[in-house]
């Protein structure tokens, strides 16, 4: 049965034991910062905390909403003649650096005229600034036929990977791929207080990466090769009928187990940010956070995060898939965890220097993927496939359906034809 597969894998002491770590982990690394946070009222009393965090989206979200562009032009030059005025300046050491005794006041303001006149158009200078200088760097690369502005930060991510960057021509098709992208976008954007989601886009993607992925793999690689070392496939192996029932269970169980470790840890993720600072902020284009300050799609937060969902799970899918492949191919699970581990690691590195080609086929599998919500949606990465460009997200699914499929029948086709262990 599928359900004594699936608790076959969750009854390991290393399954539990992790998987309460990843909970703790995650949870300390969201609710210590938040915990962390400060701010002023606009009488200056000082908050701390979620009170803060509160008090910040709650005075900002007065501001929330979509403005027509001459409405927004008028804010954000409320926002702008508060922040150059004179007489709110800090003034400078004799060294000429001026220093504000509140964490959340970058400004060169008075950390009195931050908080009392300039806190409250946080919003609005965020979403002005977008629709202002956004445009700027897509007209600039419109006469260029320059990317580099725009990939750097989503494609591109160290000077050794600037070979991803295509030749600035405006004749190259992928070039005028990309740029032909914006030319739907609508501006101005719609903004909420979304300072939890961009804390959210930093702290997923390492998590889903290096943990998630890894506690698949444990769970899912003794799903066959247990068997092998246990010994307990000469029954199995030799009963006429269950032997077809047998393997489509362990697989469909590996499935499962794959499928709640990912969708547990997103639900997990969504449920204490939700919790800490409400839902303000998934009604907001996804330009206002700074992984995907120059995206050219039209895209909420919140819409951003289900199709995430469903890009990682479908990554999650390929790790189980690999790992019951590896299983159903070794004698034991150790044998098995060594190339599954390896099969999902090595595609971290960056092979952009030694070949662009090999750079961008590694992308596509799950390490790169699995927790890439801010990778995903920064900026489209057309493939080149057979002279048609196809954009990275169709590529990785394709892939996956493909690597998937194999490994399904490689995994079956080797337990069901493997010589019984002695």
């Amino acid at each position: 049965m599928v359900k004594f597969e699936l608790y076959k894998i969750f009854k390991k002491r290393i399954i539990l034991i992790l998987t309460g770590i990843g909970f703790l982990w995650s949870g300390f690394a969201i609710i210590f910062p938040a915990l962390q946070y400060t701010t002023y009222t606009e009488e200056m009393e000082h908050l701390s905390g979620i009170e803060a965090i509160h008090y910040d989206r709650d005075l900002q979200n007065m501001y929330a909403g979509w403005y027509p562009l001459d409405e927004l032009t008028s804010l954000y030059a409320e926002y702008e003649m508060i922040y150059n005025n004179p007489d709110y300046q800090r003034s400078a050491d004799g060294d000429g650096y001026s220093f504000s005794s509140a964490g959340g006041n970058t400004t060169p303001l008075t950390d009195e005229a931050y908080y009392k006149y300039l806190n409250r158009y946080g919003l609005i200078a965020l979403v002005g600034s977008r629709t202002k200088y956004l445009p700027l760097y897509v007209e600039d690369a419109k006469t260029t036929g320059n990317l580099q502005e725009l990939y750097y930060g989503s494609i591109v991510l160290s000077e050794t990977e600037d070979v991803l960057i295509p030749p600035a021509d405006l004749e190259n098709p992928i070039v005028q791929k990309v740029l032909g992208t914006y030319d739907n976008l609508q501006i101005p954007f719609y903004g909420e207080y979304s300072d939890g989601w961009e804390s959210f886009f930093n702290t997923a993607p390492v998590f889903f990466q290096w943990f998630v992925g890894l506690v698949i793999i444990i769970g899912v690689v003794p799903i066959f090769a247990e068997e092998r070392s246990s010994g307990s496939d000469k029954v199995l192996l030799t009963t006429r009928y269950g032997k077809t029932k047998l393997i489509r269970n362990k697989i469909t169980a590996g499935f499962l187990y794959a499928t709640l470790i990912f969708m547990g840890f997103v639900a997990f993720f969504l449920f204490v940010y939700i919790g800490i600072y409400g839902t303000s902020g998934l009604k907001s284009s996804i330009q206002l956070l700074p992984h995907c300050n120059l995206s050219p799609y039209n895209l909420s937060i919140g819409e951003a995060l289900i199709l995430w969902s469903f890009l990682g799970w479908g990554a999650a899918l390929v790790i189980a898939s690999g790992a019951m492949m590896f299983s159903a191919l070794a004698p034991n699970t150790f044998v098995a965890f060594i190339p599954s581990l390896l099969g999902y690691v090595v595609p971290m590195i960056s092979f952009a220097g030694l070949s662009p080609l090999l750079h961008k086929i590694m992308q596509l599998l799950p390490v790169n993927t699995i927790g890439a919500i801010d990778r995903f949606f920064s900026m489209p990465n057309y493939y080149n496939i057979f002279g048609i460009l196809i954009e990275k997200k169709i590529v990785c699914v394709t892939l996956w359906l493909v690597l998937i499929t194999f490994s399904i029948f490689i995994s079956v086709w080797m337990f069901r034809n493997k010589r019984i262990s002695n």
